[in-house]
């Protein structure tokens, strides 16, 4: 039988000039509710084996502080809270002053938790070696190789032929990443909690731009052509060079992220509401007069 966990872990990212102070203040009121191990990013990923004790973990810095909590307690189902100290805070829902009045709200039983999908990375070299699988939360990537030229790659789905592309990079992205480097290039936003794949390329040549929503159980196969290398990139942080004759599997992974949440499911969140323009209008009706000509 599983140990009860308790108490949380407040991870911080040292390079965020407010961060460990945030961090101490917040641990601070989470004693009460058990022992609680504040650490930076790095001491965090040192010490993952702990990670599985903790009834949560905060995480103080921006999207690339969650990125690399995910990847340390995915295997143990550790739920996140996020606070945003970062320029974005796609996948974050607490500011910091919200943080310092909320906090306790999230290790009570006011909370829900929210799932996000995960993908498996897979890359099949043309010697028919396989490299390890990588985990992202947000997008794998194959692009230029540092030549300033389009990369050729053609995709197949479930083993099947379906587009070739001659463009800056084709990704595979998740519900996550949809609201990541997908959202720039001009994808289509999903909802937080769908399992599907979004294939999206980047600046195509001769082809459409538009994305395309795939399938929860497809497996994605990107495969560079030509002769010029190209490159891997999972989440932004991991990169792998191709060679010709190498692809790429990608397909939704076992492994889900996990956010606690108070508001409504299905709210996006506060910094993609604030980037897809105004704040929406009041639903009650006015009760002046149209103006005249109106």
């Amino acid at each position: 039988m599983t140990a009860r966990r308790t108490g949380a872990a407040v991870v911080y990212n040292p390079w965020i000039k407010e961060a460990k102070a945030l961090a101490e203040a917040l641990a601070r009121r989470l004693e009460s509710a058990g022992p609680v191990w504040l650490a930076s990013l790095e001491e965090f990923e040192q010490r993952r084996d702990r990670a599985g004790d903790c009834a949560v973990v905060v995480s103080v810095g921006g999207d690339g502080t969650i990125l690399g909590i995910v990847r340390a307690t995915m295997q143990g189902d550790v739920p996140l809270v996020g606070v945003n100290l970062g320029r974005v805070g796609y996948m974050t829902e607490l500011s910091p002053a919200e943080a310092l009045e909320r906090i306790g709200d999230y290790v009570g039983s006011a909370a829900w938790v929210e799932e996000r999908a995960m993908l498996d990375v897979c890359v099949r070299r043309h010697d028919g070696e396989t490299t390890s699988i990588v985990h992202g939360l947000n997008e794998a990537v194959v692009g230029r190789a540092g030549i300033s030229r389009p990369v050729w790659v053609d995709v197949e789905v479930d083993d099947a032929p379906l587009v070739a592309y001659a463009a800056d990079a084709v990704m595979v992205a998740t519900a996550t990443g949809s609201t990541g480097y997908s959202l720039s290039a001009g994808g289509p936003i999903l909802y937080p909690e769908s399992t599907s794949l979004l294939l999206k390329p980047v600046s195509p040549q001769l082809s459409l731009d538009a994305g395309l929503v795939l399938a929860p159980n497809a497996v994605v196969a990107l495969i560079p052509g030509g002769t010029d290398s190209a490159m891997l990139t999972v989440d932004g942080v991991d990169e792998m060079v191709l060679r010709p004759g190498d692809a790429v599997d990608v397909r939704r992974s076992a492994h889900v992220a996990r956010f606690l949440r108070t508001g409504p499911r299905q709210h996006l969140s506060p910094g993609l509401r604030q980037r897809l323009g105004s704040p929406p209008r009041s639903r009650e009706r006015s009760t002046e007069p149209p103006a005249e000509g109106a």
